[in-house]
């Protein structure tokens, strides 16, 4: 057996984010999250904490997050030594992109960064536990007028601390709680069907799959409960540690033209298609070792209430066939026969 495995952002899990940053001696601070979070008074706490240190704050934010959008802040951004990133996946995502010092151009659904200067480093607050993107050097980018997602991938883009406070996730709501949590499944299981699965990959992603399998809907039903928080964020880490070394794989790469055009949010549209790919697994190790999850995984789905019916989501046998012709390269990531799996979808 011949494998590697890497993953250099370092974690700092259930503390408390003010008093961790003040011992991290940051200068020249650029600020990156969105709006509710001056609303609610976290960004007056951390302009308490570093004073005229925070040299600009960017809290304009939004979901999904589009080029032209990101270009223009990129334009204003000033000089600084690194970003705080406060915020969900748009948020880690933005800051990734404003992070890069290089040039960077749209090609074939990704963007190229050209140059070799390091980014500016990026110390990550994730208030979700789903997207993961403070353990990855992988950014999703939007441009919904071109009708494009673009991958943004660059080694200098992870993190250099991923700093989990528990309490920055209590106000998530009922929906969004599911969601990003059903995010961090995905992840997890299709780093297991994945060709770039390794042992310590796959590792992670069951330990991720069963902490989310025993206590998400536990969640759902007490949404102020600390501790439960505190798992399904562990979860959410685990789940970064698997899909960090493998990449994603087809259930995000059919998800993209769904949220593009009807707006799904991206957790719901990466994993309403889990149970029915899982019946689509060829034989061999992925099926061996997800088979016995297929059950609880099947009554999660339906203890939540969240539809695998491709129809719910806006598919119809034509736009299956739009997906599938235009799959981005991540799909190939998987074990599947891509042609079987359409065909099922279609039935």
């Amino acid at each position: 057996m011949k494998f590697s495995y890497h993953n250099p952002v370092k974690i700092c899990f259930g503390i408390n984010y003010e008093s961790e940053l003040a011992t991290l001696g940051l200068k020249n601070i650029v600020l990156i999250t969105s709006q509710g979070f001056s609303k609610s008074g976290v960004v007056s706490e951390l302009q308490d904490i570093f004073g005229t240190q925070i040299l600009q704050v960017i809290d304009t934010i939004p979901s999904n997050p589009q080029l032209g959008f990101l270009q223009d802040l990129k334009r204003n951004l000033c000089e600084c030594e690194c970003i705080i990133a406060l915020g969900g996946g748009s948020v880690l995502d933005s800051a990734k992109f404003l992070s890069l010092q290089n040039e960077v151009l749209p090609q074939n659904g990704e963007l190229k960064i050209i140059g070799d200067r390091e980014s500016i480093p990026i110390y990550a607050l994730p208030t979700t536990a789903g997207t993961s993107s403070e353990l990855t050097q992988w950014a999703t980018i939007w441009d919904k007028n071109a009708n494009i997602k673009y991958s943004l991938s660059h080694p200098t883009l992870y993190p250099k601390v991923a700093l989990y406070d528990i309490t920055l996730m209590q106000s998530l709501p009922y929906d969004l709680t599911i969601s990003t949590a059903l995010d961090s499944l995905s992840h997890s299981i299709e780093s297991i069907w994945n060709n770039n699965a390794n042992p310590i990959s796959t590792h992670y992603a069951l330990k991720a799959i069963e902490i989310i399998l025993s206590d998400l809907v536990a969640l759902c039903e007490d949404l102020d409960s600390l501790t439960l928080r505190k798992s399904i964020a562990l979860a959410s880490v685990y789940a970064g540690l698997a899909f960090s070394n493998t990449q994603t794989a087809l259930a995000h790469a059919i998800s993209y033209p769904i949220t593009m055009r009807f707006g799904i949010p991206h957790g719901l549209a990466c994993s309403f298609s889990i149970p029915l790919l899982l019946e689509c697994l060829p034989e061999g190790e992925a099926k061996h070792i997800l088979a016995p999850f297929i059950p609880r995984i099947n009554e999660l789905f339906a203890r939540l209430n969240v539809s695998s019916n491709p129809k719910d989501y806006g598919l119809d046998s034509e736009f299956i066939e739009e997906i599938f012709s235009s799959l981005n390269a991540r799909a190939k990531n998987g074990v599947f026969d891509i042609g079987s799996v359409k065909e099922f979808l279609k039935k």
